[in-house]
Formats: C-alpha cells, structure tokens, sequence
C-alpha cells in the first residue's frame, strides 16, 4: 500500500460520462420520483384540494380633469390606482353600497387590486373570494363606487364610466401544472446526478487496469480477452515456474482464473496454482511466499476496499504481487473509454 498515489490522479470526466451513461436508467428513476412527489404534492394542494377562488371585475373608462393626461404617468399609473382602490374612502364607499355583513372594509382594502389593460384611460378593478355570491355583489358595488364617488374624492379625475363587468369566475391564472411539473424533473435529474456523482465518490471501484498501476503501483495485464492481455501476463512472469493465482474477493472461485489463463497457449508454460481469498485463509500465506509469482485477480466495479485490505495482507506477510488483473470487468465501458482515448 505504500505506492497508492491515490490522491494524486487527476479527475477522470470519460469515464465519469461513461458511467453516468451506464448508471442513467437509475439517474431517471431518481428524475421520475422527485418529479411525481414534487408535482404530484402541487397537483394535489392547488388543483385536486385547492380552495376554490372566484374573481370578478370591473371594468371603467377613465376621463382625466387635465387633457394632458397622457403626459402625467409619473404619478397616475397601475401602481398610484392600486393605492386609490385599496383607501378606506374606496372600501367604505363599496360596504354603504351592499347589504349589512356582506364583507367588511378592512378585507376590501387588502384584497382590492387595479389593473391597466392597455392605457391610463382604460382601469379595471378586481375582487376575489371564496364565495361566489359575494365576488358578484362586490362587484356590482365596484361599479357604483367608480362612477359616484372616485371623481369626488380625487379632483385629477373628471368622470368615470363602466364599460365591462365580468361576473366571479374561478381564478385558474396561478395555477400552473405544466411548469410545476417541468420544474420538479429538473430538480429530479439534478438530484439524480448529484445522487450518481456522491455515490461515485463515496464507494471507490477499480473500472479501468490502468488503475491498478496508477493508484497501486501494480503491473496490470491490460484488458482481459485480448491479445495483448496474453503477451504482458507471458513478459510478466516469463522465468516464473509456479505462479499463485488468488482473488483479491471472498466470493470469487480462483479455478476459473486458472481455466480462463489455459486459453492462451504462451502461458500452459507456467504452473498456475489455484489459492483462496488470503485474507480469509491466512495460513496460505506462507505458500505463496514460497511461490515464484502471485498473480491477483481484481473484480472490476468491486468497492476497493476489500482489494486494500488483500493488499496490505499481503505485503505484512511479505507476499509480493508480481501483476494483477481485471476479472468481471465491464467491456461497453472498456470498448468505449479506450475508443475516445485510443492513445492509451
């Protein structure tokens, strides 16, 4: 373990990509909950369970005392006729109108709001409630109020005609589904790939053989099933007789290491000896010093820490690793990483 320059590699964003392509079917099962639990939670609060909300409004033609009106919008617009719908004189002038109890004077004025559909002549008042009834008999005093009384109270007003009045209907404009649900996939996919990057980080594996020499110092045979993986396993333990072949996994059946190494005709030259998992059979130990080469098989996508643990088995009982190998290993990942890099 003394050669793990681990801290030392530098961030790898091909095989970052790569396996972010391999992991994406669960990235979007992360981008489907969120986006169900999110905006499924809208739906349901503002659609499905929404308190129902009707608004009407009234719509006036506005004659201004001064006939250069049009020049006087630093002081009258949308914002000046939402302070004047929202006095007391407005509300109170509204409640004279309506039958006693109908609303009180302090709800009109916080709820009250003035609109400009196009220009400083053209002024529509709205009103919302919860019940139906009242957003129409509000409504109708709106108009009354308009018309008597805002001329009187405010002299740069000449006279006040109402020319639309549209009766309480149900006020959908806040009610977004599409966006809700548009927002809560973007924020699944966020959290899916920032899911995917911590669990990257947090559970350490060994995808590549070059891996092996970079953060261990370990000779690697390169990718298993090619030719290439048969010539450096023959360079490598070309003047070894006897050469221990062990799994650095307590799962893993060192047999079929042995089977898969008679395939290659250069090494039936070697003596491959089968030995079990070393750290769960520690009295191999001293076979394997007596052993001309040990060859270590790494499970590829296998969490390091159980490949550590082999290694600093080893090297406390003196047991040298001459090279190590991938077994299990991902060939899409392989075939495509070393396609964009084929330099390497």
């Amino acid at each position: 373990m003394k050669d793990n320059a681990w801290g030392k590699e530098p961030f790898d964003l091909r095989l970052t990509f790569l396996r972010m392509i391999r992991e994406l079917p669960w990235i979007l099962v992360t981008t489907a909950l969120v986006t169900i639990v999110l905006g499924g939670g809208y739906y349901l609060k503002n659609v499905t369970f929404r308190q129902r909300v009707y608004e009407a409004s009234t719509t006036c033609n506005v004659e201004y005392a001064d006939p250069n009106w049009y020049q006087n919008t630093k002081y009258l617009n949308e914002y000046t006729w939402g302070l004047w719908v929202q006095t007391s004189e407005f509300a109170d002038g509204i409640v004279k109108r309506l039958p006693a109890g109908t609303v009180a004077a302090e709800e009109l004025e916080q709820t009250l709001r003035a609109e400009l559909p196009s220009d400083l002549r053209m002024v529509r008042v709205c009103y919302s409630s919860t019940d139906e009834n009242k957003a129409n008999l509000v409504n109708g005093a709106i108009g009354a109020t308009m018309e008597e009384d805002i001329a009187a109270i405010h002299p740069d007003i000449a006279a006040i005609r109402v020319v639309d009045v549209k009766k309480g209907a149900e006020n959908l404009k806040t009610i977004k589904p599409v966006r809700a649900f548009v927002l809560a996939a973007v924020i699944g996919l966020f959290a899916g790939v920032i899911l995917f990057l911590l669990k990257e980080l947090l559970f350490e594996r060994i995808w590549l053989p070059e891996t092996l020499t970079n953060r261990y110092g370990l000779k690697n045979a390169g990718i298993p099933g090619t030719e290439v993986y048969g010539k450096n396993l023959e360079y490598f333990f070309e003047d070894k007789k006897r050469v221990a072949v062990c799994p650095a996994e307590n799962d893993a059946d060192p047999k079929e290491f042995v089977d898969a190494l008679s395939k290659y005709e250069a090494l039936k030259k070697m003596q491959w000896v089968a030995m079990p998992y070393p750290v769960m059979a520690p009295d191999s130990a001293g076979t394997l010093r007596e052993m001309d080469g040990v060859l270590l098989f790494v499970r590829a996508g296998e969490d390091v820490k159980s490949f550590e643990r082999t290694l600093e088995f080893l090297e406390a009982q003196d047991c040298k690793v001459t090279a190590a190998a991938l077994w299990e290993e991902d060939a899409w990942l392989l075939k495509w990483y070393y396609r964009w890099n084929p330099r390497r």
